[in-house]
């Protein structure tokens, strides 16, 4: 089969004329011999008008003459050609005097005055842009996540579109029905405080004419690029705003939604005196404003999050005094009258009563105490005073208050530990606590006749105390729940409050522990915990 026939120069040609790129070729003169369609884009001048020119006229004043001597030393170099990307970035100027990041090749064909200088040349201002973009965001973000307060957070959406998006911004917010906190930045910052005044001074009509009246009536942003393009209602509005605005002409403008979790939150005004927004100043202006609405909502989350902890704060500092003190009381008399009942003969329906006042008051207290407890388990104000600790000893402890509850469900409690364990760091009475909330959950779930097996072990630096029942065990989605507050695993025989286990995980936690259950139904639970021990075994 015959070979293709060879690309001929009018083929290489036409390639080069449609190239993206712009290829631009100079002689040793360094004027302008062939310039495609690719550098009449880029550089905004025809064919025509480059032919012929210097090079020059493609790149800015303060870098010719470093250009020509860069040439001189290639063309002595013994280098053929440099790749794009060798180089480091360059610039370039259009007919009509804007500069643009560039990356350039070149190549040198011929020698003496035959010499040609062949170079691909490629506008690198999307990518640039891109990459400015991508770290705005990024810093943005930043700032944005820096703070949790609503005003401070609105405050910092409006700082953070000067000066890459705008050079004046206001951002109002709804507080019920009316737009109010209104924050301003501007790059003159002494302005700021003038539009701020002038905005709480005469508010937007949400009826009215003004862009962010209609933005609030249907959810879309309004774009106001220039006068010249603009409706004339609009048009008129960047007339009137110019002189809100110490006098500078307002170029373009663009006002954008607050949307979070399909909610209006409020509006962000943008307004130009330098430039006018292009397209992608709008797409970047969008990402900008979805995410500060997000840190609005979530700023306001964080709020009513903390005020709703403020409020149960409040609430348990009630209950914990103006409640605790009536129930002592009622443990005080019932106490007393049972006392009594030794010295005097009693009716029997007193003292039954009495004593069932005496447990309820009782356990009263003890959930009034576990409620402090998680309070201060979430608040991180658990306290703890770890001490060398005999882990036997408190094994007993636990059991011994225990055992006659164990008994009287004909439940045995069995204690297994290794000889000779190490001393632990606990605070013993919170590890007591916390042993009594384990051992006591398998007794209130653990069948007549059964056992219950209390083991300490020592691994490594800790010592790994467990407590293993024959109850109804629990499934995968009953154990993910496990040491969650306010949670049991049947819920139609509740006894207690559900938080001794969540309690529990807070006193293990605090010592710098560790918890897990694992369990089957059917089969019982083994709950177990680490204690470090004061000195590393082995």
């Amino acid at each position: 089969m015959p070979l293709a026939d060879p690309i001929t120069d009018a083929v290489l040609a036409g390639i080069a004329v449609i190239s993206a790129d712009a290829i631009i070729c100079i002689d040793g003169s360094e004027r302008i011999t062939f310039f495609n369609e690719g550098a009449e884009r880029i550089f905004c001048y025809t064919r025509e008008e480059a032919l012929g020119q210097p090079v020059e006229m493609l790149i800015p004043a303060r870098y010719r003459k470093g250009h020509h001597d860069h040439v001189k030393r290639f063309g002595q170099s013994a280098i053929q050609a440099r790749r794009m990307g060798e180089r480091s970035e360059i610039s370039g100027i259009r007919k009509n005097g804007e500069e643009f990041p560039a990356e350039a090749a070149i190549s040198r064909l011929g020698s003496g005055d035959s010499r040609v200088y062949s170079v691909v040349l490629r506008d690198i201002t999307m990518r640039r842009r891109a990459e400015q973009n991508q770290r705005f965001l990024a810093e943005a973000g930043e700032v944005l996540a820096s703070s949790l307060g609503p005003d401070e957070t609105i405050r910092n959406v409006a700082r953070i579109a000067i000066p890459t998006l705008a050079d004046a911004v206001i951002v109002s917010v709804f507080q019920g029905p009316a737009l109010r906190g209104v924050a301003t930045a501007h790059v003159d910052p002494a302005q700021a405080e003038h539009l701020r005044v002038l905005r709480e001074e005469r508010p937007l009509d949400l009826e009215g004419s003004h862009p962010a009246a209609d933005v609030i009536r249907t959810g879309r942003a309004v774009s106001i690029p220039n006068t010249e393009t603009a409706e004339p209602r609009f048009a008129s509005f960047l007339a009137r705003a110019s002189a809100k605005f110490a006098d500078s002409r307002v170029a373009s403008a663009l006002v954008l939604p607050l949307v979070a979790r399909g909610q209006l939150l409020g509006v962000m005004e943008l307004y130009t005196n330098r430039r006018m927004l292009d397209p992608e100043d709008i797409v970047l202006a969008e990402d900008v404003s979805r995410r500060a609405a997000l840190a609005i909502d979530n700023a306001r989350l964080h709020e009513q999050v903390t005020l709703g902890l403020r409020a149960r704060d409040d609430m348990i500092g009630i209950v914990s005094h103006d409640l605790r003190n009536p129930v002592n009381a009622v443990k005080m008399l019932a106490g007393a009258i049972l006392g009594a009942e030794r010295n005097s003969a009693l009716p029997t329906d007193v003292v039954e009563y009495s004593t069932i006042i005496g447990h309820a008051a009782e356990q009263m207290d003890s959930l009034i105490r576990d409620l402090l407890d998680v309070t201060r388990i979430e608040a991180g104000r658990l306290n703890v005073e770890p001490v060398p600790t005999d882990v036997t000893e408190l094994l007993k402890d636990a059991l011994s208050t225990l055992a006659p509850v164990a008994t009287g469900k004909s439940i045995s409690l069995e204690v297994f530990t290794e000889s000779a364990l190490p001393m632990v760091e606990a605070d013993r009475e919170r590890i007591r606590q916390a042993l009594s909330n384990l051992i006591g959950n398998s007794v209130k779930f653990s069948p007549a006749g059964t056992s219950i097996e209390v083991r300490a072990e020592a691994k490594a630096d800790e010592v790994v105390v467990s407590v293993t029942d024959r109850g109804r065990g629990m499934n995968e989605e009953q154990l993910s729940h496990a040491f969650d507050r306010f949670w049991q695993s049947r819920r139609t025989d509740r006894e207690g409050a559900g938080l001794g286990l969540t309690i529990t995980r807070g006193i293990v936690e605090a010592h710098g522990g560790r918890i897990w259950v694992e369990s089957k139904e059917g089969e019982g639970s083994t709950f177990s915990f680490t204690l470090r021990t004061t000195e590393k075994i082995g």
